[in-house]
């Protein structure tokens, strides 16, 4: 759904408000299970849609812990993808008292915090959350995971080492593979990591994640690529852009793109690139083309790829 039919869905809304009496006791469950299923096939614009067909029926019926839930639902498909904007203006719309959704609140506002790299908040956040939602087995465990990445992502493997040892024992091998992924990453073992990858990448095939596959085909050109094993590493990034596109995460898109840009030798087609890159970029507030390139040539050496690899 694009954003222009979002808003016009919200003027729809807004003249519905005024007829509260249109809505079925039902709906905003139905909406919010439909929206859930339609997030986990990765089809994120009817995600969008149903979730916020749920957030109408809530607010029409003046439910505040559908509209909390509802509201939470979104933040996870403008999270996924890469809508860091609008993540944050439905997080700081929320106010609620209720300690199981402020967990959630927390937790969530710690996910957009890592996604701009804001690690120590990151951190502080999760760290509240997790204190509020102890007691909830479930909570914790997804919590918790959450916090390894970001300390993976932010720290020496020095100070993570022993914690990640110990937590992984508790995880199921389909949870910690990317966990293991990332951690061979950060002591650039590429060669392991890439292998954790695709391990990664077949369970959420079998999950129907396809946002998920091309994410972990998008590390696995990395690695690839860090290995100086370029022209995998382009067929591989080639993929993971190919399955975002399909979903219209365009932003996903565009980062694992920025690695086509270090790969091609070409002139011509570098500048093309570039100029694409640059045009579609400006459809999106906070876009950093520089910032994406820093993050996937941090092992480049004298701006050039393949140079000390």
């Amino acid at each position: 759904m694009s954003r222009a039919s979002f808003i016009a869905g919200l003027s729809l809304w807004a003249a519905l408000s005024l007829c509260p009496r249109a809505a079925r006791a039902d709906d905003s469950p139905k909406y919010a299970e439909r929206g859930l299923t339609a997030y986990y096939a990765g089809k994120y614009d009817l995600a969008r849609m149903f979730f916020a067909k749920a957030m109408q029926d809530a607010v029409l019926k003046g439910k505040d812990e559908w509209i909390a839930k509802a509201t939470l639902n979104l933040v996870d498909v403008e999270l996924e993808a890469n809508d860091e904007r609008e993540a944050q203006r439905l997080l700081e719309g929320m106010n609620t008292r209720d300690k199981g959704i402020r967990s959630l609140w927390l937790w969530k506002r710690s996910q957009l915090a890592n996604l701009q790299r804001l690690y120590p908040l990151a951190l502080e956040l999760v760290d509240s959350a997790l204190d509020l939602a102890k007691g909830d087995p479930a909570k914790t465990a997804s919590m918790g995971l959450d916090r390894m990445r970001y300390l993976i992502q932010s720290k020496e493997p020095s100070v993570w080492s022993s914690q990640y040892e110990s937590f992984r024992k508790g995880l199921g091998r389909m949870r910690s593979a990317p966990l293991d992924a990332m951690a061979a990453m950060a002591r650039k073992d590429y060669g392991k990591a890439d292998t954790l990858w695709r391990e990664a990448m077949g369970y959420y095939r079998d999950q129907g994640r396809l946002a998920k596959v091309a994410g972990c085909l998008n590390q696995s050109a990395i690695c690839l690529f860090s290995m100086g094993r370029r022209s995998e590493a382009l067929e591989t990034n080639a993929r993971a852009v190919a399955i975002f596109g399909e979903l219209g995460l365009e932003m996903p898109g565009l980062k694992a793109q920025a690695l086509r840009l270090l790969l091609v030798d070409d002139g011509p087609e570098l500048a093309k690139l570039r100029q694409d890159m640059d045009l579609v970029g400006q459809r999106f507030s906070g876009f950093d083309l520089q910032g994406i390139l820093d993050e996937y040539s941090h092992n480049l050496r004298d701006g050039r790829p393949g140079v000390g690899n």
